[in-house]
């Protein structure tokens, strides 16, 4: 049975005047250009979509920096009233342990929060030509500190793998957070994790991102019980519980996406119940 597979969607864009997104006017003078040098309606179509999901993101970086300002002076105001409260009462009041859950639960509401707020500030990528094997290697050594040894890390490299267009320390971040993801999806127990970077052929499912007949492919995989198709379609979802716990949402896969789409790339996850589950990144090669 073929596992299933989840790309990343590139979300259509409705004209709203609302967000004050619209479309672009049409520039004859450019088409004729275009189609003198060989564009076609599709590559046009693409680069339409990209300035239209640009200005997409913008407003809602704008709007994301706004609200989590707001809701973290009110979380700010309900967790310190709760701390204070709980150093007023012993351990055994009845209500201690309901100001112990306004705590963690504001806790938790705090750092979500940051990370809406790292994610409205994301600075833009500055390309250059690099090398993805000295970036894994950095990553594995930061995840020796924080993973415990229970889990196992590996990694393979293709020999002679050529150069990608990135942003070392935005794609490292991306890395570290799918690799935290695959420790979380272990559920604590024994496992591996490997990354590998391998060039390869590009496949038919990215073959609208990336020209050319080869790119470079960053893997990270984990052997933990897996997803459904039903999970797995919901990965990139910024706001669906992913964790066992339940107690979590994250925005960390939502912002590796939008990372790996700003590198003209794009990003598989793979899985299927007992088969474990790995994200790949696939990334244009350096010309």
């Amino acid at each position: 049975m073929p596992k299933n597979i989840f790309i990343a969607p590139k979300e259509k864009i409705k004209e709203n005047p609302a967000t004050q997104i619209m479309q672009p006017e049409r520039n004859l003078e450019k088409e004729i250009h275009d189609l003198v040098t060989g564009k076609t309606p599709t590559s046009r179509a693409a680069e339409r979509e990209q300035i239209l999901r640009a200005q997409k993101f913008r407003a809602l970086n704008q709007l994301a920096g706004g609200i989590a300002h707001e809701f973290n002076n009110v979380i700010a105001g309900v967790l310190g009233s709760a701390e204070l409260a709980a150093m007023d009462i012993h351990d055994g009041h009845p209500a201690h342990d309901s100001l112990k859950q306004i705590v963690e639960a504001s806790r938790r509401g705090r750092d979500f929060l940051h990370k809406v707020r790292t994610f409205s500030l994301r600075p833009p990528v500055e390309l250059r030509a690099i090398q993805l094997q000295p970036v894994v290697e950095e990553t594995l050594q930061l995840l020796r500190s924080i993973i415990p040894d229970k889990v196992e890390l590996h990694s393979r490299f293709s020999p002679e793998c050529p150069e990608v267009p990135a942003d070392g320390a935005q794609l490292q971040q991306v890395v570290l957070d799918l690799c935290l993801h695959c420790w979380q999806h272990l559920h604590e127990r024994r496992g591996q994790i490997t990354l590998a970077v391998e060039f390869v052929h590009v496949p038919g499912k990215v073959s609208h991102i990336i020209s050319g007949e080869h790119c470079v492919r960053l893997t990270v995989r984990d052997d933990g019980p897996g997803l459904d198709a039903a999970a797995l379609g919901k990965i990139f979802d910024p706001f669906h519980t992913r964790r066992a716990n339940a107690k979590k949402v994250g925005i960390e896969l939502f912002h590796a996406r939008e990372v790996i789409h700003d590198h003209h790339g794009e990003i598989l996850a793979e899985s299927e119940p007992g088969h474990g589950l790995a994200f790949h990144i696939y990334l244009p090669v350096s010309v």
